[in-house]
């Protein structure tokens, strides 16, 4: 792809979700739990201030591998990615993550919010953002509601 196509294609926005697909209960049933990322007060992931020569310690203190990142200002963006992973644009006007509808279809919603949530998390820990991670959710379907209930297990 050339970057002209990259930069002429739509941008989705992203909300960083931590998603554990081997969580364990407190009974120690596998369940899949999602965390989800609340923005600051200010309704921002990060600051307007914030910029690539800030995030490159913050990723290399966590023992990121630098040779496989990819971190560039683009305009009022700074482009992450690291390699055989989603890129993720940071949108430095509204302080919220995009990425391009490629890269969801390619990837996947779920891989991509895990992404932003990683590099938050990093940005997070050294003081970078003023965001907060939700609460543990355990997403249900239709059929395990349905196979908690008495009525639907007993044989007819």
């Amino acid at each position: 792809m050339t970057s002209k196509k990259i930069d002429s294609e739509k941008l989705v926005k992203i909300n960083p979700v931590e998603t554990d697909r081997e969580h364990r209960d407190t009974s120690g049933k596998k369940r899949p739990m999602q965390r989800q990322w609340q923005p600051d007060r200010f309704g921002r992931f990060f600051p307007n201030s914030l910029t690539a020569k800030q995030i490159k310690p913050v990723l290399a203190k966590a023992r990121v591998k630098m040779e496989n990142l990819t971190l560039n200002k683009d305009d009022n963006l700074i482009v992450y990615q690291y390699k055989g992973r989603p890129l993720i644009k940071l949108n430095l006007k509204d302080g919220h993550f995009y990425a391009p509808a490629s890269e969801i279809a390619q990837h996947g919603q779920e891989a991509v919010q895990q992404q932003a949530h990683l590099l938050l998390d990093n940005l997070k820990k050294k003081g970078l953002t003023g965001a907060v991670i939700g609460k543990p959710v355990f997403p249900t379907s239709a059929r395990q509601v349905l196979r908690q209930l008495k009525t639907y297990n007993e044989p007819t």
